[in-house]
């Protein structure tokens, strides 16, 4: 069964926008995630640092995993929505849409806490 005009559509704009920008957000993440692993002991000196210090960097990398986890989800779901409109399910895409959505602004957040979370702690170690 051929996709009717609504649903090439939503392939060819939605679908599309939506699995690139899970894509390049689970890219940056995990970047972000590698680099301060990698460079954890410039930002934070574990031996001279603090038990809030310490915390904040652990809580950024925790926030980074979950919003790895949240972005995967979402792709996960935007390639079900791409099927869904392949067999001309709108009444399911719609919703299995929002779905995804819901899980990458999750993990958007998750991002952004982290990255807060980073900050604070290179901050305390600069002013301590």
């Amino acid at each position: 069964m051929l996709p009717d005009e609504q649903s090439k559509i939503f392939l060819q704009y939605n679908y599309a926008e939506m699995k690139s920008l899970c894509t390049q957000f689970l890219t940056v993440v995990t970047a972000v995630l590698v680099f301060s692993l990698a460079f954890s002991e410039k930002i934070v000196e574990f031996q001279k640092a603090t038990t809030l210090t310490r915390s904040l960097l652990i809580s950024a990398w925790c926030l980074f995993f979950f919003a790895i986890i949240l972005g995967g989800l979402a792709l996960y779901y935007v390639a079900l929505t791409g099927g869904q409109a392949l067999a001309n399910r709108p009444e399911l895409y719609t919703a299995t849409q929002t779905t995804a959505m819901k899980r990458a602004i999750c993990g958007g957040g998750c991002f952004a806490a982290g990255l807060m979370a980073l900050m604070l702690s290179a901050i305390f170690m600069a002013f301590k």
